[in-house]
């Protein structure tokens, strides 16, 4: 092992440290003290491995065609807006909100990504320095924002991995490759340009969390694909271009689809089916689709119906139908339940009619919910 890949591993190790220190004593971090880990560690940088501000590769390029991805996906975000509404962020225009979030943030970005540039380049872009030193700064971002969530809330769950894990693991892979393939200021510029956005507008598209996670994710995917293509460009036959070209378009085309499937945005949703109220003709861990239609015409004695109550989404049987001076409400009743449901189910209740189900696939998902409870 070289002396410069025992230096990075020193690095990564207190790196490391210090975060999982951080999700068992919150305070570790708390108030921007992770800035003066950060300070520490370009003082230990500098001093174990260098840092060279010089060098410079096909920066330029990268840097373009990342902004024009970054830009579209901001334009395209912002005009859904037009159609879903728009909802006020928790920033503002006040010198607290400057010295609190965006110069913290902007110190963050640009500490992290120089020890990170410096950790492969100083290794010869050594594989195992790219991966841990991914995997370092994946949970230090993840602890930074941890105490954030409270396990006890379901949503919150899922929110956790939907908004900061999943996407966190995202970035860095995209920013590790990133590191790979040119010099320390795109990874700089790109992350500046996604994460202190939400601190200087003040309204953003009323996208929800779960469209937001998956847009989270997508974007680094995207660029590196990018990344992937301008690499092989000049090598690559304009067959294989056009191939590579198509299943980009067959790979966003079917997240965008999965996207609008369980956002709930379009006429089908699908729901994981959390507890075994309906068994034998679904299970926990099951994943259903519904028509979301608020039409009495299309229900029907017997028919499976999806309905939020006291905060949940309830899966369960229409077992009697009831109008009551006009107004049509529904008796429901789980399969596998001694009793029928406590409330009779009203219009504005109503999600959707249950049209078919996938066995188990949806279990990963209860798992991680019950992990939490």
């Amino acid at each position: 092992m070289r002396a410069s890949q025992k230096k990075s591993l020193i690095i990564i190790a207190i790196v490391t440290l210090f975060s999982i220190l951080n999700f068992f004593i919150p305070s570790v971090f708390i108030g921007g003290k992770h800035l003066i880990l950060l300070g520490a560690l370009l003082g230990l940088v500098y001093y174990l491995i260098g840092v060279d501000f010089s060098r410079t590769s096909n920066d330029i390029k990268i840097i373009r065609n990342t902004l024009i991805y970054v830009i579209t996906y901001y334009l395209a975000i912002y005009l859904s807006g037009l159609f879903i509404g728009f909802v006020r962020t928790i920033y503002s225009y006040t010198l607290s909100n400057l010295y609190i979030n965006i110069i913290p943030s902007i110190l963050t970005i640009v500490a992290v990504e120089i020890v990170r540039g410096e950790l492969i380049y100083k290794t010869n872009k050594d594989k195992w320095i790219v991966w841990l030193s991914c995997v370092a700064f994946t949970i230090f971002e993840i602890s930074l924002n941890f105490s954030a969530y409270d396990f006890s809330i379901q949503e919150n769950v899922y929110q956790f991995f939907g908004l900061l894990m999943i996407p966190s693991i995202a970035k860095n892979i995209l920013m590790s490759v990133m590191h790979t393939r040119t010099d320390k200021y795109p990874p700089i510029i790109y992350r500046l340009s996604i994460e202190t956005v939400e601190f200087l507008l003040l309204i953003e598209p009323n996208l929800g969390p779960y469209i937001k996670s998956v847009l989270l994710i997508l974007l680094p995917i995207l660029v590196g694909l990018m990344l992937l293509s301008m690499e092989k460009r000049v090598q690559v036959s304009p067959e294989k271009e056009r191939k590579s070209r198509r299943w980009h378009f067959i790979l966003v085309s079917s997240l965008l689809l999965l996207v609008l499937v369980n956002s709930g945005i379009v006429k089908y949703q699908t729901l994981v089916i959390g507890s075994n109220s309906m068994k034998d003709y679904m299970e926990k861990g099951d994943v259903i689709l519904i028509e979301q239609t608020k039409d009495h015409k299309k229900y029907h004695k017997g028919d499976i119906l999806a309905f939020k109550y006291d905060n949940k989404i309830i899966v369960h049987r229409i077992i009697l139908i009831v109008n009551r001076d006009g107004e049509i409400y529904y008796r429901t009743k789980g399969d596998n339940n001694e009793k029928e449901d406590a409330v009779y189910i009203s219009k504005e209740m109503i999600k959707g009619k249950v049209l078919g189900r996938v066995k188990f696939i949806g279990l990963p998902s209860v798992w991680l919910s019950e992990l939490f409870k």
